[in-house]
């Protein structure tokens, strides 16, 4: 059933890609080894901007509400996605993504865990993938996708280059270790958010503006955000997916 759906999968993102617009800076054939990919999240279309403009299939993690709908679940099972039940630490999808690392596959998931209104920052990090990374010493690659995507809208992304977090290779893994491989994991996004924000301000490129709604729903994201800083610190989990969220 997986050669299946790949191959249907195929066809569909090249039949999509005219709605969706994206230019895309680094590398595009990403290839399906062992490897975690974490990107921002502030769409609900992001996986399906990230497989439709790179080469290659990879397993995205998703909320598992989705497998209620029996075109969807056809679909994850053949891509071999792994769904997360939210609000509560899923050790089957823990297991999973580590046996899909284990057999040389890649997996997606997005560290912010929910999505983020706010497209000019990113919000605070859960722990999932600094911890898959160091218990399966397995590379990460991280990408920023600009703003929310809208169909028919241009869009931008970037794609980083791989990196490992040897340092922690040799040690325990704990709330101090996880939280230290975290922060590296959000400054080498960040990192990418700046540098796209400069290739598009050289290219006079500027976002559009936020309606009076979106400004609205920002700032109380803004408020949560501090709430949930002092929870991660507090208890860094790998899964922690609210009822917003669509994949982590």
């Amino acid at each position: 059933m997986g050669k299946f759906v790949r191959a249907v999968a195929s066809v569909a993102k090249v039949a999509v890609r005219p709605f969706f617009p994206i230019r895309v800076y680094g590398e595009r054939n990403i290839k399906n080894k062992k490897s975690l990919i974490v990107g921002n999240h502030v769409s609900g279309w992001d996986p399906l901007i990230f497989t439709m403009w790179t080469k290659n299939f990879i397993s995205f993690v998703y909320k598992a509400e989705f497998r209620k709908i029996p075109f969807l679940r056809w679909v994850f099972d053949g891509l071999e996605c792994v769904p997360v039940r939210r609000g509560e630490v899923d050790m089957n999808a823990t297991k999973t993504i580590l046996r899909l690392l284990k057999n040389d596959k890649a997996v997606c998931l997005f560290p912010e865990g929910t999505r983020n209104p706010n497209v000019d920052c990113l919000q605070e990090f859960h722990s999932g993938a600094a911890l898959f990374a160091i218990k399966t010493h397995s590379p990460l690659r991280p990408f920023y996708i600009w703003d929310k995507t809208r169909a028919c809208l241009k869009n931008y992304m970037i794609i980083g280059d791989e990196f490992e977090l040897k340092e922690f290779y040799d040690k325990p893994i704990n709330h101090d270790t996880l939280a230290e491989a975290t922060n590296i994991i959000k400054e080498k996004m960040d990192a990418l958010r700046l540098q796209l924000n400069g290739i598009l301000s050289d290219e006079g490129i500027k976002r559009r503006k936020r309606t009076p709604k979106e400004i609205a729903k920002i700032e109380a994201y803004n408020n949560k955000q501090r709430t949930l800083k002092k929870q991660i610190a507090q208890n860094l989990q790998p899964f922690d997916v609210d009822e917003e969220n669509d994949v982590q």
